[in-house]
């Protein structure tokens, strides 16, 4: 049996591959830390999984649907009960039903109007479909025809690079990894319906500091709005869709993990680049307790590693005594939830697997 063609390798999926990412890039980029947004871009031979009630990893369930034309999952948003699934490597946009039939699918790759060079997010805002491309949003109905090309908004972060896209009512925000030559820091940008673009939030490391905490900076929607910060920290804040903010989730209840030894042995080189440049290097003792973050009826669901397995996960939500509460879900390489809605993926030799999951209404 062949290979899929074009897979690719494992994306920035896991909180170990983006601290390795950005091991490599703080001394390539300016002395400072080149950071990846953890969201799932590419695939790993021989993962398996079983239900969250029993952690040790199996093959995929039964009935999940096998999809040769997907080639990677790296960003999905749900519009009126379909998934747009966006396959970066593939260059293109797949349609999912709730069944995990593959509807069809549309974009392709090249440099011109509506074509696709690295996407990394997807959104969707009315009935208009949004691709991130750099530093491009392409904007196609829901047929997946072209309707128009523009660029991001990057405020204040002229050398930035966007990295997330989130629809809100009040128009589109955009993540951007933002840099200057001595810092490193995120911004949440409002690409507003009915004004400039401005900036709602910020997060940065002082001058001359390579916080490696500050690898993983998540945005999710929030029923009041939407939520932004750092993982590795103990809570989010939380913002409503103009920017105002509302105070903070914290995350505290959920377990943190140490470093993998494979991790921290690969710090040493990072130290010394560090010392040579005059830099302060800021080390994490735990991973981040999670990578990404959904709203998923009233409450927010973490897409969590299992301790064996860190690139394999389950979906959770805080139980009604505090603890950790595990969604009725099968382990998974891949999460995006809205609504009552679960969008599931899993790597095959031969492509993509698929499984969409309706929870009960909470």
């Amino acid at each position: 049996m062949t290979r899929h063609p074009e897979t690719p390798r494992r994306g920035p999926g896991t909180w170990v591959t983006v601290a390795a990412g950005a091991v490599a890039a703080a001394i390539l980029v300016w002395g400072v830390l080149e950071m990846a947004r953890a969201r799932s871009d590419g695939r790993r031979q021989g993962t398996a999984v079983e239900e969250a009630a029993d952690e040790t990893p199996a093959s995929f369930p039964p009935g999940t649907r096998l999809h040769t034309e997907v080639f990677s999952v790296s960003d999905a948003v749900l519009h009126r009960g379909t998934w747009f699934v966006l396959d970066g490597r593939g260059t293109q946009v797949h349609r999912i039903d709730e069944s995990g039939d593959l509807l069809g699918s549309f974009g392709r790759g090249g440099e011109g109007p509506g074509e696709l060079r690295r996407p990394v997010a997807i959104a969707s805002h009315g009935d208009t479909v949004i691709v991130l491309d750099g530093a491009d949003l392409h904007l196609f109905d829901l047929d997946g025809d072209h309707v128009a090309d523009r660029r991001v908004a990057l405020g204040g972060c002229p050398t930035g690079f966007a990295r997330d896209l989130l629809s809100q009512q009040t128009g589109l925000l955009v993540l951007v990894d933002c840099r200057t030559p001595d810092r490193v820091g995120w911004a949440v940008i409002l690409d507003a319906i009915d004004g400039p673009a401005r900036t709602l939030s910020v997060r940065a490391s002082d001058p001359g500091v390579v916080d490696l905490r500050m690898a993983n900076a998540v945005l999710g929607a929030h029923r009041q709005g939407f939520v932004f910060g750092m993982a590795a920290d103990e809570c989010l804040d939380r913002f409503s869709p103009r920017g105002a903010e509302l105070g903070e989730v914290c995350h505290d209840w959920i377990e943190r993990l140490p470093v993998p030894e494979a991790v921290g042995d690969g710090m040493a080189g990072l130290r010394a680049s560090a010392r040579q440049r005059g830099l302060r290097l800021i080390e994490p003792d735990f991973l981040p307790p999670f990578v990404q973050v959904f709203s998923v009826g009233e409450a927010l669901a973490y897409q969590v590693p299992l301790p064996g397995d860190l690139e394999t996960f389950r979906l959770v939500m805080r139980g009604p005594s505090g603890e950790v509460a595990a969604l009725p879900l099968p382990v998974a390489e891949g999460f995006f939830a809205a609504g009552n809605s679960v969008l599931l993926w899993w790597e095959d030799i031969e492509g993509m697997r698929f499984s969409v999951r309706i929870l009960d209404a909470p």
